[in-house]
């Protein structure tokens, strides 16, 4: 009762900037607290909670109470909230993840319905699902968090943004058993930036147009990121049968260790199990993606660079350039695989068969109607001294 009489303090508060009231957890303090539900619209245009202590959720499912939110912080239709600070949220989801099945599990945090949120400096560790979630929400920013779960922990995303646009992800560090962040559909001006995955599923777009829903992702920015012993790095996945579009999508400067799928669009997506298609010669349409400036090591028992694509709708310019990624293995060359897809390639150290390829003119500018970075790369990486010979400028087209 105490958390929330402070929080209707502080939403029907008029004050507004540092004079405003906040709420203060000190670096000594531990609460612990059942699921809380921090609800707007409020009076308060300036709303500021400080977390420098610990706050833990119960650490048996029986002591959670009854689920009605499927969150444990949950925030709704909030606007101007600044939560910050140098503490720790601590969801306890180890003791979810292998008694309570998926969709019954509760996320850590979420935003839904909120804008112009400020979240910034917290660790979260252990959350029984994702441990962020981001629904329909606007203009906010992520940054300088730290989110943290075992390797083998089910489906603990790190932050799942769906329905929302101008979101921006600065300078965080996700190590969990899944997507470190994943973008889900109608979502649109997405900036991640220089942020730290792994282990986990990489950074994905997806997945989109499962049961033939319509789903749409544009305008996604991801550079200056490192994935590190990931199951994949750069990737986009959507169900068959769904309809919709991914467009404008950019991933540049991707460091890469030990990462065994660093590129890879799969149009065939089943979440591991069979696909059953609800229509025919339906596909979310992928068009528009271009890789720059990736360097580092993968792993060589699946392919490295992977564009599975819908027989029918087929992926329409993935632009490639500045490629150049060796095996962790030293003599076991990378491999490359490719359906459907129009490839235009340029300085690639990994050949990729389309089939029917053929080279142009890399000065033509009419071969680049790609995604663009809106701030240009001034100086392309050093790339590795024994990396295989790259592959001048190429197109590819396997239809």
């Amino acid at each position: 009762m105490a958390f929330q009489d402070a929080w209707r303090a502080l939403c029907r508060g008029r004050g507004r900037g540092r004079g405003a009231a906040s709420l203060v957890i000190h670096a000594k303090e531990t609460y612990t607290l059942l699921p809380q539900f921090f609800e707007g619209p409020c009076v308060s245009r300036y709303i500021h909670i400080q977390i420098d202590g610990t706050i833990e959720a119960p650490r048996l499912v029986k002591d959670w109470g009854v689920q009605r939110n499927g969150c444990w912080l949950c925030f709704e239709r909030v606007s101007g909230l600044v939560l910050n600070g140098s503490g720790v949220l601590n969801a306890h989801g180890e003791s979810w993840w292998s008694s309570v099945e998926l969709y019954s599990r509760p996320e850590a945090v979420r935003f839904s319905g909120c804008q112009n949120i400020f979240y910034n400096g917290l660790t979260q560790i252990n959350s029984p699902k994702n441990h962020i979630s981001i629904s329909n929400c606007a203009n906010s920013t992520l940054s300088n968090l730290h989110l943290i779960a075992p390797s083998g922990s089910p489906n603990t995303d790190g932050i799942d943004i769906s329905l929302s646009y101008n979101i921006q992800i600065l300078s965080s560090s996700i190590k969990t058993g899944d997507d470190c962040i994943g973008i889900g559909g109608n979502s649109y001006n997405i900036n991640i930036t220089y942020v730290t995955c792994g282990p986990g599923h990489g950074i994905s777009i997806g997945s989109l147009g499962k049961g033939g829903a319509t789903e749409n992702v544009e305008n996604v920015n991801v550079r200056h990121c490192t994935f590190t012993k990931t199951q994949n790095g750069a990737r986009i996945k959507t169900w068959p049968g769904g309809r919709g579009l991914v467009k404008n999508i950019l991933f540049e400067d991707i460091t890469l260790i030990n990462v065994r799928s660093p590129i890879i669009i799969d149009q065939h997506y089943c979440n591991g199990g069979q696909c059953k298609q609800p229509g025919v010669g339906t596909a979310v349409k992928v068009n528009g993606v271009t890789y720059k400036y990736f360097k580092g090591t993968s792993l060589p028992d699946v392919a490295a660079i992977k564009l599975d694509c819908d027989r029918n709708t087929g992926c329409d310019n993935i632009y490639m350039e500045h490629i150049n990624i060796a095996s962790s293995w030293r003599r076991t060359p990378l491999a490359s695989y490719c359906r459907f897809a129009h490839l235009i390639s340029r300085f690639v150290s990994i050949r990729i068969n389309c089939a029917n390829s053929y080279y142009v003119n890399p000065q033509d500018p009419s071969l680049a109607p790609f995604a663009i970075s809106p701030m240009p790369y001034a100086e392309p990486p050093a790339l590795p001294a024994q990396s295989p010979a790259p592959i001048d400028h190429e197109i590819q087209n396997f239809y």
